[in-house]
């Protein structure tokens, strides 16, 4: 599912650009958000979290709170520990050492896609910030809309440079599907697996060039965030300031803003664990915007890493809305997982609108990721085609 067609049908993209007035509340909301060093649980990403529940408050939203969680600042350090792990079985050529490699191998992927992040536990931690919210159906509520977008902002490091990047952005602007970024380090952990002196060899260069250059990009600059994600953020408030506005008919819309995302969607982890038993994954359909800014089309992710398929059903939703409204999509499989990940895995069915630039998402994990490089053209588009599946979904449940 790789599909790069435009709009075949609907209104003009004008129609759908954002107006004077809500350009300027976006760009009011991502201004604020730079000023804030957003690196999961500092000071900077808890007062991003008040800020944005201040928003909610002055909107009118109930029961806004900011709830907090244990996560480490970094992703770094749990990918390390599985780094050491396979470099020192590769240093043995007995067979529970190849073992020992074949099981960490496995172990990173489920850390990487979130599935099982259990090294996490043993290691020291701190306490990151969400932002919750609810808004309240138009009438009886039979259904649940989750918005979702991360407010903390990446380090950056050489693995996001340009020039670290040029060969995965050339395959997704081929083929719409992108080089998971912890593939390397992966590659090694099973090659440390294999019989045979020279792989082991290899394996553990590798291993040393990847733990350098986690290490590198774990003591890096906390990049601005505006694209990622900034403006997921404001489209996420004005998104709420239409519903708070024009209530969707029988649906509860919690807003979810969670931290940590950059380091391994801790954040959203935490609340699925609070709140995944009151969900009923028939009536709840979940929409997770991550950088929306870039100078491109939006792109809505049908797989996220190397093992996170979305719902198909989701991205055809996303689809037929977007063509429905005359605005250009793409379907993209991206490198790194979101938010989307742990939605998705706990069932429940998710739409990922992320944005396009020439394969790549605009300034990705980078320092030039800033307010001036936003096109809020995009940003205006995924607040108007979230808003358009929203209603379309509720829609379709009222007719059943």
């Amino acid at each position: 599912m790789t599909g790069t067609d435009g709009p075949t049908r609907g209104v003009p993209q004008e129609e759908s650009a954002p107006k004077d007035h809500e350009r300027e509340r976006l760009y009011r909301d991502v201004a604020r958000l730079v000023e804030f060093d957003r690196r999961t649980a500092t000071v900077g990403e808890h007062r991003s979290a008040q800020y944005i529940a201040g928003e909610l408050v002055a909107l009118g939203a109930a029961d806004v709170a900011t709830p907090t969680f244990r996560t480490q600042s970094s992703w770094a350090p749990a990918h390390l520990a599985h780094v050491a792990i396979t470099a020192a079985a590769a240093a043995f050529p007995h067979r529970t050492a190849r073992m020992v490699a074949a099981l960490t191998a496995i172990s990173y992927e489920l850390e990487v896609s979130g599935r099982s992040q259990w090294v996490r536990r043993l290691i020291p931690a701190r306490r990151g910030t969400s932002v919750t919210a609810r808004i309240p159906a138009g009438g009886r509520s039979y259904r649940t809309l989750i918005l979702v977008a991360h407010h903390d902002a990446a380090h950056n490091g050489w693995v996001w440079q340009r020039s670290a990047v040029a060969a995965s952005q050339w395959l997704s602007r081929r083929t719409g599907r992108a080089v998971p970024s912890h593939v390397p380090a992966l590659s090694a952990m099973v090659a440390a697996a294999v019989p045979g002196r020279v792989p082991r060899l290899v394996a553990a260069g590798v291993l040393a060039g990847s733990a350098a250059l986690m290490a590198q990009s774990m003591r890096s600059r906390t990049t601005p965030g505006a694209n990622d994600n900034a403006s997921g953020v404001a489209a996420v408030l004005e998104l709420a300031r239409r519903l708070i506005a024009d209530p969707l008919p029988g649906t509860t819309v919690l807003v979810v803003l969670p931290g940590g995302e950059e380091v391994g969607n801790t954040g959203i982890r935490q609340w699925l664990r609070h709140n995944r038993p009151q969900l009923d994954p028939e009536t709840t359909l979940a929409i997770n915007l991550d950088a929306v800014g870039s100078h491109g089309p939006l792109a809505v992710a049908y797989r996220e890493s190397l093992s996170n398929p979305l719902s198909r059903q989701a991205v055809r939703r996303a689809r037929e809305c977007a063509a429905e409204l005359g605005i250009d999509i793409r379907t993209r499989a991206i490198p790194n997982p979101t938010d989307a990940v742990g939605l998705t895995h706990a069932g429940l069915t998710t739409v990922s609108l992320l944005s396009d630039e020439d394969g790549w998402i605009s300034h990705l994990h980078r320092s030039s990721d800033t307010i001036d490089q936003v096109d809020w053209r995009t940003v205006g588009h995924a607040v108007t085609l979230s808003h358009h599946i929203a209603a379309a979904w509720a829609a379709e449940g009222d007719r059943r």
